[in-house]
């Protein structure tokens, strides 16, 4: 019997039960990372009042975290690629389950600090090996399109978290969303060992347990279980992963893949960690801030879930483009909307939008720009520019909060990354088209 090649195998298939559990399952996950970002933003300034320190000091625990995300994403992703995505994803949503637990027991800024920093590290970790896991599942067709829709996972877990936040904390205190937020991963941890398969991409590429991979082979078509052998339809790389992120004509796309990565990141956190603040201090009260926080998050879940579409159907370069700098000026009019609550809604929600378009297009571009063997070292250190772009953006905010700048101001810096990213954008569009090779799918 002739060798059954996966990678054909799940293209030149519909997507089956299993495929579809592997998208939901990840998708958790994704929810889970965007909950923790929004809750600790909104549980801030109740924090700060308790432990009698100045707002403008959570820079460092917005960016202790992110510092985390960012070491998590570079370490542990190429890890994946060695010793297995689903491994790698269950030890990263335990770790920032159970830190998440500590950072409701912390009772000093030097040990919430300490505890934030090791949730990052776990959240760091699971983003690039649920991304490449689902990916692998999925046939080139649909990749792009199906994995924005994971990553509204994010956005949704925004919304979530804004929601509860905006009536957890008046009612029992800033302790209870991170309570919440820390159980809910460790008895998704127990799910996730039983109901998620290691990549089946992984499993053959690294000749592990055959047994395992006829089982999860004949989950996907019955016919084809059977096979004594089986390959990948990729060529293997030798060596580290990360090396191969710079070989075979990626090096250049890979530099410039990581600066919109850096930008819009950066946006995207510290819209989060920061609005609740800036719009407190505008007048707006802890609950209209929850309320706005979800409706920006809400507007990225709506974006998210579009922008596959909008790739499949006009190219990712165009569409992300043109995403993020519109989304430039949807932030830059935030600051001057406030404190008027329906116009801060509104420019919020839609920065919402276009940046959460923008950001899960350019998940879905590092998804599918690498071969599976490096894809979790390219997702992983692709969104480790990215974290490194969320740990800066808090830190400058926090500079610019103690100069004394005005809300407009701090808004409009807020949206100009979105103009260099999409500078980026267009440069690596243009770069792909010279090389033949400017299609995503």
């Amino acid at each position: 019997m002739q060798p059954v090649n996966v990678t054909s195998l799940i293209d030149d298939r519909p997507l089956g039960r299993l495929q579809i559990r592997v998208v939901i399952l990840c998708g958790c996950v994704a929810l889970l990372d965007g909950m923790d970002l929004q809750s600790i933003g909104l549980a801030a300034p109740s924090i700060a009042r308790m432990m009698h320190v100045e707002p403008r000091a959570f820079g460092a625990v917005f960016s202790a975290a992110l510092l985390g995300l960012m070491l998590g994403a570079f370490v542990l992703g190429p890890l994946a690629d060695r010793i297995g995505r689903k491994r790698i994803l269950l030890l990263s949503t335990l770790t920032f389950g159970v830190f998440t637990i500590a950072t409701a027991l912390a009772e000093t800024f030097n040990t919430l600090l300490v505890v934030r920093f090791l949730t990052g590290i776990g959240l760091g970790g699971a983003m690039p090996s649920f991304i490449s896991l689902a990916s692998e599942y999925l046939p080139r067709r649909l990749r792009a399109l199906l994995v924005t829709v994971l990553w509204a996972g994010f956005p949704l877990g925004g919304v979530v978290g804004g929601i509860l936040a905006s009536r957890l904390i008046p009612a029992a205190g800033w302790q209870s969303i991170f309570y919440v937020g820390g159980i809910v991963p460790l008895l998704l941890v127990a799910v996730l060992a039983f109901a998620l398969p290691e990549s089946l991409g992984f499993l053959v590429a690294n000749g592990r347990k055959p047994d395992a991979v006829r089982a999860i082979v004949r989950q996907i078509s019955p016919s084809a279980g059977d096979a004594q052998s089986f390959i990948l339809g990729e060529a293997p790389l030798p060596g580290l992963p990360v090396r191969h992120l710079f070989t075979g004509g990626r090096a250049t796309g890979t530099l410039l893949l990581w600066v919109p990565y850096f930008m819009a990141f950066l946006m995207l956190v510290t819209n989060s960690a920061w609005s609740p603040i800036l719009l407190s201090r505008a007048g707006l009260d802890v609950g209209q801030s929850g309320l706005i926080m979800a409706v920006y998050n809400g507007g990225s879940v709506v974006g998210t879930l579009a922008v596959g579409w909008l790739i499949s159907l006009l190219g990712p370069y165009r569409v992300l483009t043109i995403l993020l700098a519109c989304s430039a000026l949807a932030f830059g009019a935030v600051g001057f909307a406030a404190p008027s609550f329906g116009l801060v809604t509104l420019f919020e929600g839609l920065g919402g939008v276009l940046l959460g378009a923008g950001s899960s297009g350019l998940i879905a571009l590092a998804a599918v720009f690498y071969p599976t063997v490096i894809r979790s070292s390219g997702v992983g250190w692709a969104t480790a520019a990215g974290r490194f772009g969320s740990f800066t953006g808090p830190l400058v905010a926090a500079m610019l909060v103690g100069q004394h700048w005005g809300i407009e101001s701090l808004y409009v810096a807020l949206g100009a990354p979105g103009l260099v990213a999409a500078v980026f954008v267009l440069w690596l569009g243009l770069d792909q088209t010279r090389r033949g090779a400017g299609g995503v799918g």
